[in-house]
């Protein structure tokens, strides 16, 4: 968020929201309180303002921990690579057609990112000196939890977009009429995956 965005979103919580924001653990910002009669004029004013994109849920909608940029325990950077995947994924019709899907990033194995939690996780690790991603899939943090595994070898900073990618490209190609990702991930398990995202 811009400065300038961050005022927008300050001014409504003072006009309609008790001065109150909540930051959600999926880095969403929350306006408590708002009366349904104010909701399209908070509505518009964010839209205004760039702060309208209904993205929540999907790939674009991702966690990722502040990485080496900002943060002294991290082993790779971490926002670099959710702007890649942001700019990637954009396309709205795309996110759509794809579903619910949980991307998490973390940095480093403090897992700030939830990454081992997402459908799709990235950890960032020093590997002789490298920042280097592993690509996991399989996490989830609904009623049937599980843990993300990791695919196999890392990736480079250009790779680790190219691998999500693939695995994306995979479960569309695989997937059954409004079956999730997780879904399909948890119908064919790994190997239908790795082979779409190391060839």
């Amino acid at each position: 968020m811009s400065a300038e965005q961050m005022d927008v979103v300050a001014d409504l919580a003072d006009e309609f929201a008790f001065s109150e924001i909540r930051v959600s653990h999926e880095q969403n910002l929350i306006l408590p309180h708002v009366a349904r009669a104010d909701l399209k004029q908070v509505y518009d004013r964010l839209k205004a303002a760039g702060l309208a994109t209904a993205n929540a849920g999907l790939i674009s909608d991702m966690i990722a921990c502040p990485g080496l940029d900002y943060c002294a325990l991290a082993n790779a950077r971490s926002i670099p690579i959710a702007q890649e995947l942001s700019r990637r994924f954009a396309d709205k019709d795309r996110q759509a057609d794809i579903g619910e899907l949980k991307l998490k990033i973390s940095g480093c194995i403090n897992a700030c990112g939830h990454h081992h939690a997402g459908n799709i996780g990235i950890l960032g690790v020093d590997r002789k000196g490298k920042e280097n991603y592993q690509l996991l899939l399989g996490g989830s943090g609904d009623e049937n939890t599980t843990q993300a595994k990791i695919t196999g070898p890392g990736f480079d900073e250009e790779g680790i977009v190219d691998a999500v990618e693939r695995a994306i490209e995979r479960y569309r190609e695989i997937r059954e009429p409004g079956e999730r990702f997780i879904d399909t991930y948890r119908r064919v398990g790994m190997e239908a995956f790795k082979e779409a995202i190391y060839g």
